[in-house]
This record gives structure tokens, sequence and C-alpha cells, in this order.
């Protein structure tokens, strides 16, 4: 290799005798006065790190040792860059100009492979890897960064393998992958039901998630009361799309169009149908050991068109509106411990849609130009013996009177267990959730939260409060909510999962009355 330039500005005076540099190490050993380093072989290392790992070991009095000091060390700030594969040598030379000889070896990658692959493209793979493609010297720093970001797509795990290269001065890699079918599904059956409803809801959905082999996702999924279809019927569906000029980014498009006849504004009977259009870009924030964070912003198109019928007489309130949503999501894993905080702000701007007197037909004294706060906190926590506590805290506060479409809900298997499903509405308002989960009557060589079998039995008590802003004459403002009970859950086979809640009201809160026993259920198979 050619020989790197000279370092300047560390020629010194020599001071004592020179000697001939070898393999072999003379007792005692003669000293030397070293003016400087060449280094040869040098193309990735910047001058100034060259210089910084060998200036301590110029000068006089020095021995064969610290010649090799200067040779580790220089090796060590090549290691330190994530260059993992170079070595320092010392040739045989005559240093009696007191130069010594240092000649770097890079060992480049000659031939990268990847084996294993059956659903995800090798060429693809290859491509997401640029740290390791051949003729490359290999950066340990980026190759890991390339590892991860193939390894976020949930049917791909890649392993990298090194092994002497077929060609001198090579390094061969292996890219081994363990792959899975990117086509997922689930169906549901599961009796969360409104107030004069029919209670048993059957949920179906698919996802494609490395459409064009470039880790696009695809999906679907329906919902359909079967008893009696015009109680529930929504289809939705979004597309994923990730950026590879920017990997942190990805652009989600969504929709969903419902038809159905619910009850959710008190004693009167509203027949709601509509269409929910949107787009997303998310961002993957920094990440460390154990914790994760994600951004996203985005607008949506909704439109509801809805008839109000009170003491027989039919009003229809249509509105169309484009809220904009900011929203952030964080993680906390850790051994025996999990937190989750997600928070969003939604808010909406006067002039785009429907104007304040659509507003103000739908709710009294609703603003087109809206805007509210929801988050929540969630805990689990594992203690001795294999327990589990687990607590929870959400809420939303709004600016004023809302729609019902942006109101938070209350009631049900996601709030206060025991009522129907958004028994009441509210602008502002807060939830609690207390559980305590038995071992698992199953044991299973993989945790539950990686998989693993598991069948636990829980207690817990749920609880919150409702505000309705600027409630008319004879109007509820407040509505608490709380009840207690406990329940069942498992997980077996990988696949099939199900869950029971038996809850007792202890606060009557619409059709539901103190002490009246609800149990929900859900049964769900995935792949």
């Amino acid at each position: 290799m050619p020989a790197w330039p000279r370092l300047s500005g560390v020629v010194l005076c020599m001071l004592a005798g020179i000697t001939r540099l070898s393999g072999e190490q003379a007792a005692p050993q003669p000293r030397m006065y070293i003016q400087e380093y060449e280094v040869a072989g040098v193309k990735h290392l910047p001058r100034m790190e060259v210089e910084k790992a060998v200036y301590p070991y110029l000068g006089p009095g020095r021995t064969a040792d610290d010649v090799e000091k200067a040779r580790a060390a220089l090796e060590k700030a090549y290691k330190d860059h994530g260059y993992q594969t170079v070595s320092v040598q010392i040739p045989r030379q005559n240093a009696s100009s007191g130069v010594v000889l240092l000649q770097v070896v890079e060992t480049v990658v000659g031939r990268l492979r990847v084996h294993g692959s059956r659903y995800f493209d090798p060429d693809q793979i290859k491509r997401k890897a640029p740290s390791l493609a051949e003729g490359t010297l290999p950066d340990f720093n980026k190759i890991n960064h390339d590892i991860l970001a193939l390894n976020r797509q949930a049917d791909l795990r890649v392993t990298p393998a090194l092994r002497a290269g077929a060609r001198p001065g090579t390094v061969d890699i292996d890219l081994d992958v363990k792959d899975k079918a990117p086509l997922h599904g689930s169906l549901e059956v599961n009796n969360r039901h409104n107030n004069n409803t029919t209670p048993w809801r059957i949920n179906a959905s698919l996802r494609y998630d490395n459409l064009w082999q470039l880790g696009h996702s695809l999906g679907l999924s329906y919902q359909i009361a079967p008893e009696r279809p015009n109680d529930a019927r929504v289809l939705s569906g979004f597309y994923l799309a990730r950026i590879p000029e920017w990997e942190n980014v990805s652009v989600l498009l969504q929709g969903s169009k419902q038809d159905s006849d619910v009850s959710t504004l008190g004693g009167a009977a509203v027949a709601g149908r509509g269409q929910v259009l949107g787009a997303r870009l998310l961002f993957t924030l920094p990440q460390k050991q154990g914790f994760y964070q994600n951004l996203s912003f985005g607008m949506d198109y909704k439109r509801f068109e809805q008839d109000i019928t009170v003491a027989g007489a039919k009003t229809s309130a249509p509105v169309t509106y484009f809220p904009f949503t900011l929203s952030h999501s964080a993680t906390w894993a850790a051994a025996r411990q999990t937190t989750e905080f997600n928070n969003s702000i939604v808010f909406a701007l006067r002039g785009l849609g429907s104007d304040q007197a659509s507003f103000s037909r739908r709710r009294y004294l609703a603003d087109e130009g809206f805007f509210y706060y929801r988050s929540d906190l969630a805990h689990t926590q594992k203690l001795p013996g294999g327990f589990e506590a687990y607590g929870k805290v959400q809420g939303q506060a709004g600016s004023g009177p809302l729609i019902n479409n942006e109101q938070l809900a209350g009631g049900g298997l996601a709030t206060v267990r025991g009522y129907l499903e958004s028994t009441v509405l509210g602008d502002s308002g807060a939830f609690g959730t207390l559980e305590l989960r038995s071992p698992s009557l199953i044991n299973s060589s993989k945790d539950s939260s990686a998989g693993g079998d598991s069948w636990r039995f829980h207690l817990f008590a749920d609880g919150g409060r409702l505000i309705m802003r600027n409630a008319l004459p004879g109007q509820q403002s407040t509505f608490d909510l709380f009840s207690v009970g406990g329940g069942s859950r498992f997980h077996l086979l990988g696949h099939l999962n199900g869950s029971a809640d038996v809850g007792v009201p202890l606060v009557t809160q619409g059709v539901t009355r103190t002490g009246e026993v609800l149990v929900t259920i859900r049964f769900w198979a995935d792949f």
C-alpha cells in the first residue's frame, strides 16, 4: 500500500544512538531516539487521530517496547472508531535514521452473502446494510446501526458472521437470516357493545408487512354486529411506507368508514354514518437501552352525517372538519418493570370544514376551532412469587364543549369495566385502573411479554369522572363511574388469546345500576 505522508512537526534533535528493530527483543533493550513514525497504508483514520495515537512514544530513550506501544495505540484508535478488521504491523527495518515505519493493513469486505432468506429479497437486505458493502472497510459502529434497522421489521432477524476472505487482505461476511411470512391476521369475537345494540361483535383484520420488498405495510380490518349489522359496521385500512432516505421517518395513510346506529347522547337516538381519512408522519426518536420513543404529526379529514331524534323530531346535523394531531409515545422496559407513556394534542382551525353554525347544531356552544389534550400512563411491575401489579391513569382536557366524536368516552373494557362501552361522554375527564395479577398457571420457557404461554387471574378496581362543559339547564354536567371485579386472561400456542372480566358497578350511571354484574368477553386468534 502507498505510504501515508510523514507526520509533520514532530522531528526532534537526536540525542541517543540508533539501532535496528526486529521481532526479537534484547535484554537489556537498546535505547534510541525516535524522531518520527512513518505510517503507511492509512486510508480511513483522520490524520489528527494517527498523530494523537503515536505522539506519546516519540523522543529520546525509547526502546522496542515503546514502538510496540505506539503500534498498539494506533490499532486501538482504529478499533475505537469501529474498524475492528484493521491491524497494525511493525515491518523488519533499520531505524538508524530515527524514523520508525508502521504498516497499517485495512482488511476490506471481500464477499457479502445472504443465507436463509425465504420471504425477503437478499439484494434488498444487502442494500439496507451499506456498511457491509463489498470493497468497504467494515465500520462496526455503522454495522450495528444497519443490523438494528433491518431487525426493526418484526418478521426479519439478521445476524452477521465474519470469516477469513477467499482473497488475501479481505474478510467475507455472511448475513444469516431467520424470517417469517410477513402476512398477519386476526379474528376476534367479543361482547363489547353500547346501549340499545346487540351484544356480540366480530372483528377481522389482515395485513401484509413487506410490500414491494421495501418493508411497506398494507392492512384492512372490518367490524360487524352479526345479530343486527346496523348496530356496528366499520371498515378501516392503512398503508405504511418507509422512506429509504430517512430511515427514522415513515408515512402512514389511514381511513375508515362506518355505518351504524348507536346511542351515545343520553336519551337521544343517534344514527351515525361517517368516514375518516388521515395522513401521518411517523418519527422514530433517539433510543437508548430499554427506552424507545416515537413522534407523529398529521391531519385527518372527518365527515359525519348524523340524524338526531329527540321527542319525535328529527334533525340532521352533518359536520365536516380537519383536525391536526401531534402525538408522542415512550416506553421504558426493564427486567422487572415496564412503563408506557402516551400523549397527544388534537386541534382544529376555524375556516377549515363546516362553519360555526353546523357545529352549534351538533352541540350547543361547540366551537369549530376546538383543542384538547389526551394522555395515558401505564406501569407493569413484577412482584415476588410471579405476581404482577398493573396501574394506569388516562384522561383528556378539552378547551370547551366538543362534538361527541371528539369527546372522551367512559365505561367499557378500556376505561371502567362493569359498564357498557361509551356509557357516558365528556369534554374532559380522567380514569384510573389498579390491577393485581396472579402467577401464570402455565409454566413456559418464554416470558409472557415475549410471546410465551400464560394463564393468569386478576382482581381490579376502576374509576373515573367525566365533565361536560356548558351543560344545558337540567343536563347533568359530571359523571362518576366506579367498579370492582376480577377476571382471567390466557395466551396459548402462540396464537390463541382470550379474556373475561366480571365487573360490579358501584355507581349507577346510564342504564347500568349499582351492583349489576357485567361480564365482558374477548376471544381471538392471530397469526
